[in-house]
């Protein structure tokens, strides 16, 4: 008997470093999936699991990306978490031919690059951001806003959104200031809050930076109501931030796994092997089974014929919903939620779509 052709779906993300916190779990995910269709005896070759650790940094992912692209196994990369790494390492799968999937890189600008291997599963910045200004302007009744970001491919673009959507919308962005990512002190930035005195503060950090800052906001006897990105059951903004974080609203550009059938089945199984999923976990897990379908159908191995399968996606029904991607590779009708740190839990609001009494998102922005 010939041997079987052996296929293998990467994960590439933060696997040390501060934001290993989030990634390993992710890269579980991922690599659930792939255990779970091994077992299927109808597969026509045999699947094989790999991760690389790109630290969050774009040099580093850039490095990963390339070892992906020389094992010839390899026909799906899922990643990167980070827009920066997102970023670097796109032109490479571009190049190779190599799909790739990210699960939560949300900078808007990644899908308007002509790079037909690149595909989002969740909602970009220009929808996010405009989501969150329009909540905290038309709901909170926010008209005096600051801005942080981390200065990153991630916190940058997504600030700007948010800072763009606060000046259509009539509220004055009284401080738009950028940090250091992985620092620790910020108690320069938070003087400048107060001297500004806001009455909203919008973080576009990752968890890290948003769980030390808010404590340091709160020591500093800084009320001010607080909004960021990246919410949800699975977030670890709240067990980060722990009771400064009671009163702040987070966005959450992706599909809320409590809400559907299919994914409460992955996230007890994720959690009967691993304990508590990752955000954006659903997602991960859809997008290396969206790799090994795609292989399926394709027959095998085949980078070329693997990406068509992926381009001409009709409908992929994961445990995030049905999947498809526009011309773009982002995800079609993608939803971004509401949520509120209440009794020291984070409690859904709403989709974006029933929360904001508004006239829709312009078209530059997205859609909610």
């Amino acid at each position: 008997m010939p041997d079987r052709p052996v296929l293998t779906i990467a994960f590439a993300g933060p696997l040390t470093g501060p934001q290993a916190i989030v990634g390993v779990p992710m890269s579980l995910c991922a690599e659930l999936a792939v255990h779970q269709a091994s077992t299927r005896s109808t597969l026509p070759f045999d699947l094989r699991f790999r991760r690389e650790d790109d630290r969050a940094k774009p040099a580093e992912a850039e490095i990963v990306a390339r070892r992906l692209v020389a094992d010839s196994t390899v026909v799906g990369v899922v990643g990167h978490k980070n827009s920066g790494a997102s970023a670097a390492a796109a032109p490479v799968y571009h190049a190779a031919g190599l799909a790739q999937l990210t699960p939560c890189s949300t900078n808007a600008a990644l899908s308007q690059q002509g790079y037909r291997t690149f595909f989002r599963l969740c909602a970009h910045d220009g929808l996010q951001g405009a989501v969150a200004a329009r909540y905290g302007i038309h709901v909170l009744k926010a008209r005096r806003v600051a801005i942080v970001h981390d200065q990153t491919d991630y916190g940058l673009p997504l600030a700007e959104a948010v800072q763009a959507e606060c000046h259509r919308n009539g509220a004055a962005v009284v401080l738009f200031e950028g940090i250091v990512e992985d620092a620790a002190d910020f108690g320069a930035t938070v003087a400048r809050i107060r001297t500004a005195s806001p009455d909203l503060v919008y973080f576009a950090l990752t968890e890290i930076e948003s769980s030390l800052l808010v404590q340091q906001l709160r020591s500093a006897g800084v009320r001010t109501t607080v909004f960021g990105t990246d919410g949800g059951t699975q977030s670890k903004f709240l067990p980060l931030a722990g009771s400064s974080a009671e009163g702040s609203y987070q966005t959450y550009p992706g599909v809320v796994p409590e809400c559907t059938a299919a994914a409460e089945l992955f996230l007890r199984d994720f959690e009967r092997r691993h304990g508590e999923p990752p955000i954006f976990g659903a997602e991960t897990y859809d997008a290396a089974s969206l790799v090994i379908a795609a292989a399926d159908r394709a027959g095998g191995p085949d980078r070329a014929r693997v990406l068509q399968g992926i381009t001409r996606l009709a409908g992929f029904e994961g445990v995030s919903g049905s999947v498809a991607f526009d011309a773009c590779g982002d995800r079609r009708d993608p939803h971004v939620s509401i949520w509120r740190v209440q009794q020291g839990r984070m409690e859904l609001l709403g989709l974006a779509s029933d929360l904001i009494p508004v006239e829709p998102i312009p078209p530059g922005a997205g859609s909610i």
